[in-house]
């Protein structure tokens, strides 16, 4: 068995799970005390999962946003959700804190994991809607991580439809600036939306309104086009798109399919595409598996 958690900027999700993905739990969670330092975000994970303890748990697999160097557990790089998260040294921490071996593994990668072991494919192509723009490609059954550990990292490719949009790393034109849910919304806005309008989500609720509709297509095409030329120079068995901005579905997913398909060589035209509204218990799944696959028979 292997303690897996999920660390995010609201909440921490935790289950136990045996060797072949399989949840042998339930998934329970806490909130994240993201403002109040990375010791007590760290502690919070460790109580959690001492919650679910056993004597026959074998190791901790933890999934969390950023950039993770899989080989020491230090996250290397974060966003501001949790503060103070870059430079972390996530994996010793909680090894100490729980006295068994733990990997540690970015999340996007992790889901990645997940979703391939579900569809049963060997190579995979995940992006994720969030937030933000991440992903995973999965090669072999094993994600792609990189020289520098940013391996995933997939929202920072240039996109046509972002021209001229700041991206949150600084530079404009990338994928995450306009397919995002922050990049949805932003183009909305920056477009005459509703002032009022302060969530994604929202534009979803929204059907008489025509910008919003225009918004979210914007988002699925350039997101589609990606995945189409990432797929042209991957060749993966399959592509799913996920996270929460893949629960709009209506015009985001239309648009998303259409560029899609236009994207693809003639080569990859049967390549499937898939929508997964699937959740933690995939990223779980999926770290899991990761853990497992390292650890001595």
């Amino acid at each position: 068995m292997i303690l897996a958690a999920d660390i995010g900027g609201t909440k921490i999700a935790a289950a136990r799970v045996d060797d072949t993905g399989v949840l042998a739990s339930e998934v329970i969670q806490t909130p994240t005390p993201a403002r109040t330092g990375t010791g007590s975000v760290v502690a919070a994970a460790v109580a959690l999962l001492q919650r679910l303890r056993s004597p026959v748990d074998r190791a901790v697999a933890v999934s969390t946003a950023g950039v993770v160097d899989v080989t020491t557990g230090t996250v290397l790089a974060a966003t501001s959700s949790i503060a103070g998260w870059a430079g972390t040294p996530l994996g010793a921490q909680v090894s100490r804190g729980l006295e068994l071996p733990t990997w540690v593994l970015g999340d996007g990668n992790a889901f990645g994991i997940g979703l391939a072991d579900a569809h049963r494919a060997a190579n995979l192509l995940a992006l994720v809607a969030g937030t933000g723009i991440g992903g995973s490609v999965i090669l072999g059954g094993e994600p792609l991580l990189g020289a520098h550990h940013v391996g995933g990292h997939l929202g920072h490719v240039g996109c046509a439809q972002a021209a001229g949009m700041p991206c949150p790393c600084g530079r404009e034109g990338h994928l995450e600036a306009v397919a995002s849910g922050h990049g949805i919304l932003a183009w909305y806005l920056a477009h005459g939306g509703d002032p009022a309008v302060a969530t994604t989500a929202e534009l979803t609720r929204r059907p008489g309104d025509d910008l919003a509709r225009a918004a979210l297509a914007t988002g699925g095409a350039a997101l589609g086009a990606a995945a189409g030329g990432l797929a042209n120079a991957l060749d993966p068995d399959l592509v799913v798109v996920g996270g929460s901005v893949a629960m709009a579905g209506g015009p985001w997913e239309s648009a998303l399919r259409a560029s899609y398909a236009d994207a693809l060589i003639p080569a990859l035209s049967a390549t499937p595409i898939v929508v997964s509204r699937s959740g933690v218990e995939t990223v779980l799944r999926g770290v899991a598996r990761f853990a497992s696959r390292r650890l001595t028979p």
